[in-house]
């Protein structure tokens, strides 16, 4: 016991102040400034110096991050002589509970496995010895009828007994190993949260005289994020859309964010040493990488009531007892010249495993002009439209959003603020209530031979009906072809009333559609061309 004792004393000094004289402490995590790509980590440490030559390692940092980022503030009396950067391997040697849970878990359920492989294999080996058995039956001679008979009916039996068996435990035996790879496959994730080492930083220092120091270490971690994206909620085309800018989080710094003050920004970190210059600036056109086409479900679920209360994974308990308020109003925006940045005051809590999280930054209501968008010749379906003008002083960015309208999800859009001049269009998704039907006219619709070319005329009439109770405003579009060849002439006989685009073929109709009404829109083309040749018509 004298010697356990020991050893514990001996442990504990080599804590407190290294097996070298060093003094080692832990940092304390305050605040984190989020950027898309990084994140800015601020700890405090408070350390007993003596006065002369001190070694002070402050544990508990970031594992992963730009060392030329690291800065170091101390109180006065104390000079920085040497800044150093490592990792601590033998953090966290202890299994945690949740993996020694899951590690004992696992070793039951492989238990159990190897259990039935038991009975399994003596299920087997019966059937070999009845089969056996009944080849030695069969074989012998001065067997009555009587016994033969018996002794089939016994092997029917027992056959049919074994197999039934059999099969419910290799039921039983795949269940259990699929519980068995869901276990493992949570022991991995536990084991690739990224917490097998730590950072810490080494500081040489001179200290005027001996007494409690405070210490802040700051720097740039490097697996960390985060991304916006949307909830865009319409109760009817007659009101504001309610719109819910929202953050998906995520870290695997190797340390928990427990309890920190959690900034968003939209900047990216300055990481050069050197004072920085004002140079030109140029602007130029930005594309984002996402698809801004609509990605709709023409059976989508109703799916608003569980949508209605967000999931906000990570806000840490007020200290005080406060009345519980939505996380949103603790969210401050400050926007600047070139970033945005969302500051939430209160302690929050990210855990470093790499799974993103959501938080909610802000919600909207913002006034939308709607209409119906429809283009027959591509999509039978009518779209709702929203139209935001003065979209700037939402501070957007490139992002996906959820749509629900009038109470139903129906998919996903993608807001892009980067590709949009005045006006700011979401498609919020297929309105089944109005009808269109495109068809060719065969009445009006002819093919000529003049001599060596082929005339054929084209007429198309759409059918526009609003089987909604109120009324809409329809955006309608068609097309006629054109050409560069000098022997296909095309002649657009009759626009139908629209506004055409002669550059680009594009027809377009703006009509207003009563509740329970039905329009027609009808438009006739020609093209002539060579009869010896054929021509893309479609």
């Amino acid at each position: 016991m004298k010697r356990i004792l020991l050893a514990v004393a001996i442990l504990v000094g080599i804590t407190a102040f290294g097996n070298d004289g060093r003094t080692i402490v832990n940092a304390r995590l305050q605040s984190v400034t989020v950027y898309r790509s990084g994140a800015e980590m601020v700890h405090t440490a408070t350390a007993t110096l003596k006065q002369g030559s001190n070694e002070l390692v402050i544990d508990q940092l970031g594992n992963q991050i730009d060392i030329n980022s690291i800065q170091v503030k101390v109180s006065d009396g104390v000079t920085i002589l040497g800044t150093e950067f490592g990792n601590n391997h033998l953090t966290n040697a202890v299994k945690t509970t949740r993996v020694q849970l899951l590690e004992d878990s696992l070793t039951s359920l492989n238990k159990n496995i190897e259990k039935v492989d038991l009975v399994v294999s003596n299920i087997s080996q019966l059937q070999e010895v009845l089969k056996a058995n009944r080849d030695i039956k069969g074989s012998q001679t001065g067997v009555s009828v009587a016994e033969l008979i018996k002794f089939m009916d016994y092997y029917k039996a027992k056959t049919t007994e074994l197999q039934t068996e059999l099969a419910q435990l290799q039921d039983k035996k795949q269940k259990l190993t699929l519980i068995a790879g869901k276990i493992q496959r949570e022991i991995d994730e536990e084991n690739n949260k990224n917490t097998s080492t730590t950072g810490r930083i080494t500081l040489q220092l001179q200290v005027s005289e001996t007494g409690k120091y405070n210490f802040e270490v700051s720097y740039i971690a490097l697996q960390a994020s985060w991304n916006p994206f949307y909830d865009l909620r319409v109760d009817d085309i007659k009101n504001p859309i309610k719109l819910i800018y929202k953050a998906n989080i995520n870290q695997s710094t190797g340390l928990d964010w427990k309890q920190v003050k959690l900034s968003l920004s939209t900047a990216t970190p300055n990481q050069s040493g050197t004072a920085p210059q004002l140079n030109p600036w140029f602007l130029s056109y930005v594309y984002p990488r996402t698809n801004t086409r609509m990605l709709m479900s023409a059976a989508a679920p109703k799916m608003a009531e569980s949508m209605e209360e967000v999931v906000v994974i990570g806000y840490g308990s007020l200290k005080n007892k406060t009345k519980a308020k939505p996380l949103e109003e603790y969210v401050s925006v400050s926007d600047n010249t070139l970033n945005v940045t969302f500051d939430i005051d209160i302690p929050y809590d990210i855990p470093t495993n790499g799974k993103e999280q959501t938080a909610v930054l802000k919600t909207y209501q913002v006034p939308a002009t709607y209409k119906h968008s429809a283009i027959p010749k591509l999509d039978k379906d009518a779209y709702i439209i929203a139209d935001i003008l003065d979209w700037e002083k939402l501070n957007l960015l490139p992002g996906n959003a959820n749509v629900i309208l009038e109470g139903t999800y129906t998919g996903k859009t993608f807001i892009d603020p980067n590709a949009t001049n005045d006006t700011l269009s979401l498609t919020l998704g297929k309105d089944k209530r109005v009808a269109v039907k495109r068809d060719k006219i065969v009445d009006y619709s002819s093919v000529k031979f003049l001599g060596s070319n082929k005339l054929q005329k084209f007429t198309y009439e759409i059918t526009v009906k609003n089987n909604k109770y109120v009324a809409i405003n329809l955006d309608l579009k068609d097309q006629f072809p054109l050409t560069t060849n000098k022997d296909i002439e095309v002649e657009l006989i009759d626009g139908g009333g629209a506004k055409v685009n002669n550059d680009t073929g594009v027809l377009n109709w703006l009509a207003s559609i009563a509740a329970g009404e039905s329009k027609k829109f009808k438009f006739t083309y020609s093209i002539k061309y060579p009869k010896d040749k054929v021509v893309n018509l479609q």
